[in-house]
């Protein structure tokens, strides 16, 4: 039963209630909330194997499969942590905000679950990036099927059309609902290469 339910109360009946239950609460020796991701508790989620091995990350994964922890409430990738817990203030635990950083992670075994510090390398996002299309893993689309495209064949062909017949580029992103640039990109080469 609720401490709270039972008799009808004033408020600053409950009022003095609840004070009295988070004083309680933190003198309390059991915390509410996650445990904290201490170094023996994180090394405790990592499956380690052979040293030539993946070590696959035992907790929570998101949808690329990279392993994911959480330390003062604050969101990592498990694989950062893991590499600064055994080669020491080489990386920080935040990948790097400017693209031209050196500091990223590259998983040379192409495991995104792998924490074994011998398969990750430190290296720049131009690196990283290099060693995916090296590899075929970068995902080749189309430019009308691709996730970012906002015009089809049948638009692109229409537009190239309507722009030799003197219609502005103005017009056409009006018409499109479409940014001028974007317009501009096709017209002149730059996106659309391939319709």
């Amino acid at each position: 039963m609720h401490p709270l339910a039972g008799r009808p109360q004033t408020k600053r009946h409950i009022a003095k209630r609840i004070k009295a239950m988070v004083e309680a609460r933190k003198k309390s020796p059991w915390k509410a909330g996650r445990p904290e991701n201490t170094p023996s508790v994180l090394w405790k989620k990592v499956d380690k194997r052979g040293p030539d091995e993946c070590w696959p990350w035992l907790g929570f994964r998101n949808e690329q499969g990279y392993g994911r922890t959480w330390i003062k409430d604050k969101g990592y990738y498990a694989h950062r942590v893991i590499f600064d817990l055994a080669n020491p203030g080489m990386i920080q635990w935040s990948a790097p905000k400017s693209k031209l950083g050196v500091g990223f992670l590259m998983h040379t075994c192409d495991n995104p679950p792998c924490c074994n510090p011998a398969h990750l390398k430190i290296c720049t996002i131009l690196e990283n990036s290099a060693d995916m299309v090296s590899k075929g893993r970068q995902i080749q689309y189309k430019s009308t099927e691709s996730p970012r495209a906002k015009l089809t064949e049948e638009d692109v062909f229409w537009i190239r059309i309507a722009k030799n017949q003197g219609t502005t580029i103005k017009a056409l992103a009006l018409l499109y609902e479409v940014s001028r640039s974007c317009i501009s990109h096709l017209l002149y080469g730059r996106s659309y290469q391939d319709v």
